[in-house]
């Protein structure tokens, strides 16, 4: 299949306001809503609730880069890592994936809508064999919601396309020097309509809010967001480090007073640790007249999949 083979959709999508418009000949429009904002509102409303704004578009911004990366691989068919140095893992994967998976791709964020929907969305990625792929650059992968959001693609990609069907549905996880290819579940079409019911009552399916264990998700996928900012930032912090102490060691000066900010330099040291492995290895008497047992509270422990 060749991308020429795919039906264009009516629907203009304005990238500065992230809307969806169907222009009309008196050059009205209508709005469609994407997908994204619906399943936010019906099935995933405590995804990113709480979370710093300026966290989640810091977020944005990175993914938004590196799919720029990694698609311009298949519109341009060149390597594009030395575009951008700090995401030259990502698209390295990303190659990498579609060589060892036989993957060839014909269209980059394809637009798909239904006018008795009113909704309409971009597929990433479709590929010569007709399957739908979603790239995701998150600190962590969340198949489930890949898994709705590439099922709305799929029942518009073939209403608008009444001649194709939809192939397998993947997503593709790219992180740092991390990368996965996962293909998810099409959700049925009952499913996808009792979603949009939901989203036209202005309800939602979930009980995200009052369930402890979607609390407890939504709770620890905030937490984790928070720490991969955190992680970001340290980098940054160092990067900008660099510079200024390879100046204080080059001026032999120890530490600097700013209005905002001391930075001390301090020298190397040494310690002394106490090998209890080793030790008790070779002296299993001793170490067994000087131990004492002691008992840990139990605790729960939670991992997000």
């Amino acid at each position: 299949m060749k991308a020429t083979d795919l039906t264009t959709s009516p629907i203009i999508f304005d990238p500065e306001a992230h809307e969806y418009l169907l222009v009309g000949e008196d050059f009205t429009y209508t709005a469609y809503s994407g997908v994204t904002s619906i399943l936010s509102q019906v099935l995933f409303p405590s995804k990113y609730k709480d979370v710093d704004e300026e966290v989640l578009a810091r977020a944005a911004s990175r993914g938004t880069r590196i799919h720029e990366l990694c698609q311009a691989t298949d519109t341009i068919h060149t390597d594009r890592r030395g575009d951008d140095e700090q995401y030259a893992p990502e698209v390295a994967n990303y190659e990498l994936l579609k060589v060892s998976n036989d993957i060839t791709m014909i269209t980059n964020e394809y637009l798909v809508s239904r006018a008795d929907w009113g909704i309409a969305s971009q597929i990433d990625c479709v590929d010569s064999d007709g399957n739908l792929y979603d790239i995701k650059t998150t600190y962590r992968l969340d198949t489930e919601y890949v898994s709705w959001q590439l099922s709305f693609y799929a029942e518009m990609y073939e209403a608008q396309n009444p001649t194709l069907k939809a192939g397998k549905l993947y997503a593709i996880w790219l992180r740092g020097a991390e990368c996965k290819l996962v293909e998810v579940p099409r959700k049925t079409p009952e499913q996808i309509e009792q979603v949009i019911k939901a989203w036209q009552a202005g309800e939602t399916l979930t009980s995200a809010d009052g369930d402890d264990i979607d609390r407890l998700v939504a709770i620890e996928e905030r937490i984790a967001i928070l720490k991969d900012s955190l992680s970001e930032l340290e980098t940054k912090r160092l990067q900008a480090l660099e510079p200024i102490q390879a100046k204080m060691v080059e001026d032999g000066v120890k530490s600097v007073d700013n209005p905002r900010i001391k930075i001390t330099l301090v020298a190397d040291s040494t310690s002394t640790r106490f090998d209890s492995k080793r030790f008790k290895a070779d002296h299993s008497d001793l170490f067994s007249q000087y131990s004492t047992e002691t008992t840990r509270a139990g605790y729960i422990k939670t991992t997000l999949i």
